[in-house]
């Protein structure tokens, strides 16, 4: 019978109820004094090795017990998230988005994200069937974020029905047109966890779907 099998018995397992072939922090010095008491008395274990194996052991044990804190802690910031997130249902949120929900009487607000100057900056309004609604001008325009508001109205001056309209930007940026990112206010509807990713997303209206994380600001 080996050394192990004096100590442990002919299957390897700890009080703990870890498997047979898991060791636990007492099964391990156990198998320790068991080496110490069986080793060839003309070859003894030397004691750098005999400290390195317990450095060792107290360094796994320790980064597991570490790793044990840390998901208490990722658990504990996550669900704080989630909570925090659900607060902002029924709020609208600034997302990067082409898509606008148009409510008849209310006004669309955005935001344009220039990284350099650019010129003759032109907002193109379309509705679900691909018209043009509405051209604004906005001009020339410096880097930065600029706010812009749509107020429902169409080149005709007429009040545009309410429903799911597309807005792009273009304008010229060192003598090329360019298309201009925008962002879009839109009304969270309801937040959702994915519990694989840990990862809180915004549900809107219009049925767009958007990590926490891209959120720029809300009202």
């Amino acid at each position: 019978m080996n050394a192990i099998e004096q100590v442990f018995g002919p299957t390897v397992g700890s009080a703990s109820g870890k498997s047979n072939n898991e060791l636990g922090q007492e099964d391990f010095l156990k198998l320790l004094v068991a080496q110490l008491k069986n080793q060839d008395p003309s070859n003894p274990v030397e004691n750098g090795e005999f400290l390195g194996q317990i450095a060792q052991f107290s360094m796994v044990s320790g980064i597991d017990d570490l790793g044990t804190s840390f998901d208490g802690i990722a658990s504990s910031l996550y669900a704080s998230q989630a909570m925090q997130a659900a607060q902002l249902v029924g709020k609208q949120v600034l997302v990067e988005s082409d898509t606008a929900i148009h409510t008849e009487g209310e006004q669309v607000e955005g935001l344009l994200e220039i990284h350099n100057t650019a010129e003759n900056v032109t907002l193109h309004i379309k509705d679900s069937a691909g018209s043009v609604v509405q051209t604004i001008a906005l001009g020339n325009i410096a880097p930065g974020m600029h706010p812009f508001k749509w107020d429902g109205m169409d080149n005709n001056n007429e009040l545009s029905a309410s429903g799911e309209y597309a807005i792009s930007a273009e304008g010229l940026v060192g003598g090329e047109l360019q298309a201009l990112p925008l962002h879009l206010f839109s009304t969270v509807e309801s937040i959702s966890v994915d519990r694989s990713s840990t990862n809180v997303v915004a549900h809107l209206e219009g049925g767009a779907s958007v990590p926490l994380s891209y959120i720029r600001e809300f009202k």
